[in-house]
């Protein structure tokens, strides 16, 4: 076969590889492709963000698919494991490349590299399956992933994918993709902790212990459940994270970085706190619980601040996935809630005198004509209040 032709047939592959990583890449998905000789071709974007590395070429596109095992963006991965994935994939490898161990002598360990050596090279099948399981120290978990030969119309490999998915049988995964994608993206875009400007926003419902005595659990439940989802609905229509829920207290965090600006971070905060309002309203006067405002048991009070240096960083573990904070600003943030009584919102003036003009107008408020008192002077701060937020300028805002 002349050079021009392995040239044309070498770009014709190349341009195959490359339809299948753009029609995979539209699904979503975690994957990696090779070329036929198992060289990094792609990395899809999801893999990179499963992997915490932005970078393909710092995963290894244009080195062997065996090298990037050992390469820091599979530094995750169990010992075990990564024996595993040897034992699996290295003979369809070593079929394909006869001198593996010596063209990757400089990476493989040298028991990795002998173990290599002692498996019978085989072609790989039409696809096959198997695992890969991480240590918990970014990624906790195992993944299941489907390996694929891809041939031309003439029977020719011209590479492999692999495509990574979760290890959960389709009823869980149905359950936890109930919430809205794009408020699970930007949590997995926090697996990085660190310094946010961000407005925060925290709202509870007073009295809540005399409530669920005097009401059915079930309507209580039934009733705290609604509460909360439409408040989280809420916060994600408006790019809001949802932090930690606790019984019927609700956190939420509204990136500068996110929003554009930090008057517009704090406007999301505020209308969200306006609509928290409208919300309670509406579920206090239907369904089961109907007489609650009537009886003066449902008052849901608000406090909306603003961090400068917050610690804003994601949690996950076996069982949960939040955002959490850490700062001064954000204990401010719940004891100015604390102490608001009668179902009302306290925002603070550091929050307030963020907003450029327009998006005051929006939210109903002039901040240039607005007056402020303390948390100290208001009659329910506790001593947790005055001690953490005493000095903070608030004022009530309209709901």
């Amino acid at each position: 076969m002349s050079a021009e032709v392995v040239a044309l047939e070498g770009r014709a592959h190349e341009r195959r590889l490359r339809e299948v990583a753009d029609e995979l890449e539209a699904t979503g998905w975690a994957f990696e492709i090779t070329d036929a000789q198992w060289r990094l071709f792609h990395v899809s974007s999801e893999l990179c963000q499963l992997l915490y590395e932005s970078d393909p070429d710092a995963i290894g596109v244009g080195r062997h698919l065996l090298e990037t095992r050992y390469g820091p963006a599979y530094k995750m991965v169990t010992q075990e494991h990564r024996t595993r994935w040897i034992e699996r994939n290295g003979p369809y490898m070593l079929y394909d490349d006869p001198k593996l161990v010596e063209h990757l002598g400089d990476v493989l360990p040298p028991d990795h590299a002998e173990a290599i050596k002692q498996l019978e090279p085989r072609r790989a099948p039409s696809r096959w399956v198997s695992e890969i399981e991480f240590d918990g120290r970014e990624f906790t978990g195992r993944l299941h992933y489907l390996g694929e030969r891809l041939v031309d119309d003439h029977g020719d490999t011209f590479g492999y994918v692999l495509i990574y998915g979760p290890s959960l049988p389709a009823s869980v995964l149905g359950l936890l993709t109930r919430g809205d994608a794009q408020a699970f993206t930007r949590m997995a875009e926090l697996a990085e902790p660190g310094r946010r400007q961000a407005a925060v926003l925290f709202a509870d419902l007073e009295d809540s212990g005399a409530l669920s005595r005097r009401l059915p659990s079930a309507v209580y439940f039934e009733l705290i459940r609604e509460l909360v989802t439409t408040i989280d609905d809420a916060v994600v229509a408006r790019r809001g994270l949802i932090g930690k829920h606790t019984g019927d207290g609700v956190t939420a965090f509204f990136l500068a970085d996110e929003h554009g600006s930090r008057s517009a971070a704090s406007r999301a905060a505020l209308e969200v706190a306006q609509e928290i309002a409208r919300i309670a309203e509406r579920i206090a006067t239907a369904g089961r619980a109907g007489r609650l405002l009537e009886e003066g048991g449902w008052r849901f009070n608000t406090g909306v601040h603003w961090g400068s240096t917050l610690y804003i960083g994601q949690i996950a573990t076996g069982g949960r996935l939040e955002v959490a904070a850490l700062g001064d600003e954000f204990n401010e943030a719940l004891r100015i809630q604390q102490s608001a009584r009668g179902g009302v919102t306290l925002a603070s003036k550091a929050l307030l005198e963020r907003l450029d003009p327009e998006d005051a107008e929006a939210v109903g408020l002039a901040p240039e004509r607005m007056t402020y008192t303390t948390v100290a002077e208001l009659p329910h701060a506790s001593e947790k209040a005055l001690r953490d937020a005493g000095t903070i300028a608030i004022t009530e805002v309209p709901t």
